[in-house]
């Protein structure tokens, strides 16, 4: 298990990772359009392992086989919509302590990889894996009438995000955009949308916005690569809150160029920031928008988020901290210059 400080030393390993521990890997073989072709290379990996495979074939698979789960290390081979079902998985089950979970990303998009610093490169990911660097995560309940509960690790976005999430999946904006889909279509979306009023309450204290966007969690990207919630720490027991307030298409862009070279935004007009311990989000009236966390549908308010402090053992990168760097992108303003 992770320390409170460094967390455990790149050479060693934790318990999840040494020799003879049980290995569960979950596989989605349609991440990314299936375009991984290491699954060869990674069970020959393991060979010594005596790993029990889990290929997914339908929505809930990742869910059952990461709930049914209670010690050894959890690899999940997918893109982030697999992560968040084995993530909700592990969270039905009261996160069992014996688990630790691992990344392989081979998604699209590969947002909780970004924060916590897994390597894209699949091969360079099984490194960081047996490297076996553990710390231990908050993560996140959420709550609405519609579909109950459900946990996460990441992030939850309402309003123009919730759209925009939709319409970044569309093949022919992926292909023609790349990373930077979530971005061109959050501007078109923002164009359009009616802003609605938002009664947020952030440990007992509210407050009233026109919210273009509310995102809350605990850590820092969606929609591969957004930097939807910059300055979380995954580790410091609290929720993030960030909304961008109804502003007009300059301020957007605005925003925009701030936001996608990694430079910190929170502090600009039309943008509110807090951090709460648990955080209500419900529109004015009722219904005004939607929800999904980490690309499931949770529901159009009112919506409640709480914190639940250290429940996961993550594997990260060498390059991990809980804390986030000054300067999170160092990416291309092609998305606002061509919109």
């Amino acid at each position: 298990m992770g320390d409170d400080g460094g967390g455990i030393g790149g050479r060693a390993m934790s318990a999840a990772c040494a020799e003879g521990a049980p290995v569960r890997v979950i596989h989605n073989p349609t991440s990314g359009g299936g375009a991984w072709d290491g699954e060869a290379h990674l069970r020959a990996a393991l060979a010594d392992r005596g790993v029990e495979w889990v290929r997914t074939g339908r929505l809930g698979e990742a869910r059952e086989a990461a709930r049914e789960w209670r010690d050894g290390l959890l690899l999940v081979v997918g893109g982030d919509g697999t992560v968040n079902e084995a993530v909700h998985g592990l969270g039905l089950a009261g996160f069992p302590e014996g688990v630790t979970l691992a990344l392989l990303p081979t998604g699209t998009g590969n947002d909780l990889a970004r924060t916590l610093t897994v390597p894209a490169d699949p091969k360079d990911a099984l490194e960081t894996v047996r490297a076996g660097r553990t710390r231990v995560l908050d993560a996140a309940r959420v709550r609405s009438g519609e579909v109950g509960e459900r946990f996460f690790v990441n992030v939850a976005v309402g309003g123009a995000g919730e759209m925009v999430s939709e319409a970044a999946d569309d093949e022919s904006l992926k292909g023609r955009w790349g990373e930077l889909a979530y971005s061109r279509a959050f501007v078109e979306v923002a164009r359009s949308f009616h802003a609605p009023v938002v009664r947020l309450v952030v440990d007992g204290e509210e407050r009233r916005v026109r919210a273009l966007n509310v995102a809350v969690g605990n850590c820092r990207y969606a929609g591969g690569g957004w930097p939807a919630i910059p300055r979380a720490n995954p580790e410091d027991g609290l929720l993030d809150l960030v909304v961008v307030e109804e502003a007009g298409l300059s301020g957007l862009l605005g925003l925009g160029r701030k936001a996608l070279t990694g430079a910190d935004y929170l502090g600009d007009e039309g943008v509110f920031f807090a951090r709460g311990r648990s955080i209500r989000v419900e529109t004015v009236p009722p219904g005004g928008f939607g929800f999904n966390a980490d690309g499931e549908l949770v529901g159009r308010g009112p919506v409640d988020f709480s914190v639940i402090p250290r429940a996961l053992k993550v594997i990260v990168g060498s390059g991990y901290a809980p804390e986030p760097p000054e300067r999170l992108s160092d990416r291309a303003l092609r998305v606002v210059s061509q919109a």
